[in-house]
């Protein structure tokens, strides 16, 4: 056991310190008029959980001591005059799961580090932004209940939050790529194997590359061929390439078509797939059967097929359909494909087999657009 100091300044310019010590789990650091802290001494603080430093005065906030605290679940930051915040540090706080900002003055705010695995309170008025990375991360419902707002007034904001997605072309602006490199990385680290299709989707599309956002695999793959030295679009180069021998790989192996856009692939190095695409789209179709029972049709199958989702969305289909399934029948017969149907005993216990080696990861995304659950 050892005792720390952490340092503050009041209003005045004057320095004073509160000793605790290093085995403490709550530091309770709360209204001592502190205009500036340095809190560079809680690195000691192994077993810090919980952290208030409410109730002040402070202007600004250096979090990067708290980096590598793995036990730490809650930051009270409410009532204090912070006009930004850099949350990067919390980005490898692996336990923090509570953060509250409200009755600050902060006017825009990046959680790009914390989106995947922190509850946030804040203001209603604060501009929230994250990386377009996590754009599919997170469903529409688990948005609000991720982020509870606050108005002015002190009553809970009702409507979803709106989040600004920032393409990666639009951070680049502001940043080499060494550092989105590092952003993006560390986005990687806090993602589990169930979660691969949505980053990648988003990953790809952030870089301007959506028509390769069929990639069903590893997003770490896409990254795994740039390194800190080069530029942005020496990087992107190398991604775009990646992600061409990837899904040629995919498709090889029975993987999926879907989101692949052969038109916007013409002009680019990765019109080599383009015949490989089509051939393995009509395969999708003759591996395809959907199970029937009386009146009720299983889709799941269908809409992991190019051709299927796009005639099942255009036709409001969703995963069960009611009723005939001669329109979806007549619509596969116009391209010139015959729709095979079988009917069971049971849609419950029949054990589907699906057309196109997809993840778990895909058809979880694919399946929750269909019920509109990303806006």
């Amino acid at each position: 056991m050892g005792e720390i100091a952490i340092r503050y300044w009041s209003p005045h310019g004057r320095q004073e310190e509160t000793k605790y010590q290093t085995s403490d789990k709550k530091i309770d650091f709360t209204t001592r008029a502190a205009k500036r802290v340095d809190l560079s001494n809680l690195r000691k603080c192994t077993n810090l959980e919980i952290l208030s430093l409410a109730n002040n005065m402070l202007e600004e906030l250096d979090l990067t001591p708290l980096s590598e605290n793995t036990f730490l679940t809650e930051i009270q930051l409410e009532n204090n005059h912070l006009t930004t915040l850099d949350l990067w540090p919390l980005g490898y706080c692996e336990s923090l799961s509570h953060l509250n900002l409200t009755q600050n003055r902060l006017q825009n705010l990046d959680l790009t580090p914390i989106l995947s695995r922190v509850k946030v309170l804040l203001d209603s008025s604060v501009v929230i932004y994250a990386d377009y990375t996590l754009r599919f991360f997170l469903k529409t419902k688990e948005l609000a209940e991720r982020f509870l707002l606050v108005r002015p007034d002190r009553a809970p904001w009702t409507a979803p939050p709106v989040l600004i997605w920032t393409e990666l072309d639009t951070v680049a602006k502001k940043m080499k790529w060494s550092k989105i490199r590092e952003r993006i990385l560390t986005i990687l680290d806090q993602i589990s194997r169930e979660k691969w299709y949505h980053i990648q989707r988003g990953l790809l599309i952030g870089l301007g590359m959506a028509e390769l956002s069929g990639f069903d695999g590893n997003p770490a793959k896409l990254v795994d061929t740039t390194d800190d030295t080069m530029n942005y679009e020496t990087a992107k180069q190398a991604i775009f390439n990646r992600a061409v021998e990837l899904l040629e790989e995919q498709i090889d192996h029975g993987g999926p078509t879907l989101f692949l856009d052969t038109e916007a692939m013409i002009e680019t190095s990765a019109s080599k797939l383009i015949s490989k695409i089509i051939d393995a789209r009509k395969l999708e179709i003759e591996n395809t059967t959907i199970l029937t029972k009386a009146s009720v049709t299983l889709m799941n199958s269908l809409w992991l097929t190019h051709y299927g989702y796009n005639i099942l969305k255009a036709l409001n289909v969703g995963l069960r359909h009611f009723g005939t399934e001669d329109k979806v029948k007549q619509s596969f017969s116009e391209l010139g494909f015959t729709l095979k149907t079988e009917e069971v005993d049971s849609l419950e216990t029949t054990k589907i087999n699906d057309p196109v080696n997809a993840s778990h990861s895909m058809k979880d995304f694919i399946f929750n657009q269909i019920e509109n659950a990303y806006h």
